[in-house]
């Protein structure tokens, strides 16, 4: 894999030299595609636990798991080259009669059709599900699916009971820098990857960031998890959040952990969302 990277980043910094505006764009969707893990057996025996549905926008579908039926609906939303299966534990330590647990596969994950994903693609996933399956009470999100979380929340003035953050990263030029950082583009080729990036979400790269949603959205009560070992994104973005919210008058309660890295797996962070929204 790191071959086909290096390959990869040689053929684009050359062509950024030759073509700027031609080499943003392949940059752009190179930038936008998740290298796939195949799900193995006993990722398939968690999944087949749940009551399997899928949902379609643009040509696209997206796998869907439903566990339990209990009032309250929650939604996991997984990270980057991630997919359902490791929310897991979360699954496994609510009370299914009290909740009802909803999870997919973002396009280009898992289960899911499609080749690219991008924050707009999360949040079209996330607004056709709620369309054709019903509101959502809480929403729990994993890095850029906590992202995603906060940017359909914003876009759709959509409120929610709680609002979980795992290491979430703190704007999308968070994306860019570290991209870049790979790629060494040339300062045109740059320019030419932010114009496409605004030609295809609609909003320039400064938009998506929580400057911009967490002074606007409104869940009642918001939880936000980062570990200071997260070598992903900075546990410093916590802070910010954190900020944030009490600045816009949210309740907000904040854990640092120390050694549970960027993946957070542990069973007392678990328990302790399962009790923050028994709590709320």
């Amino acid at each position: 894999m790191k071959f086909i990277l290096k390959i990869i980043t040689f053929y684009l910094k050359a062509f950024s030299w030759i073509n700027p505006r031609g080499s943003a764009r392949h940059a752009f969707y190179l930038f936008a595609f998740p290298f796939k893990a195949k799900l193995q057996k006993h990722h398939h025996e968690f999944l087949n636990s749940s009551h399997r549905f899928s949902i379609s926008f643009d040509n696209k579908k997206i796998q869907c798991y439903k566990w339990g039926n209990g009032k309250e609906s929650v939604l996991f939303v997984h990270g980057w080259q991630s997919n359902s299966y490791r929310w897991k534990s979360y699954i496994q330590a609510f009370d299914k009669t009290q909740y009802t647990l909803y999870a997919f596969d973002a396009p280009g994950h898992g289960n899911s059709g499609g080749r690219i994903c991008t924050i707009p693609l999360y949040e079209k996933t996330i607004d056709t599900l709620i369309r054709e399956h019903g509101d959502m009470d809480h929403f729990i999100g994993h890095s850029i699916g906590s992202f995603a979380c906060a940017s359909f929340m914003f876009h759709q003035k959509y409120p929610v009971q709680s609002y979980i953050s795992l290491a979430s990263p703190y704007d999308a030029n968070e994306f860019i820098a570290d991209f870049n950082s790979k790629l060494k583009f040339t300062e045109k080729a740059n320019q030419y990857l932010a114009e496409y990036f605004k030609s295809y979400a609609g909003y320039p790269i400064s938009h998506y960031s929580h400057d911009t949603f967490l002074k606007r959205i409104k869940p009642r009560k918001t939880l936000i998890i980062h570990d200071k070992q997260d070598q992903t994104t900075s546990y410093e973005n916590a802070y910010k959040m954190q900020h944030l919210l009490q600045k816009a008058n949210r309740n907000v309660e904040l854990v640092i952990s120390d050694g549970f890295y960027h993946k957070l797996r542990n069973e007392n962070l678990v328990l302790k969302v399962v009790d923050f929204l028994k709590q709320h």
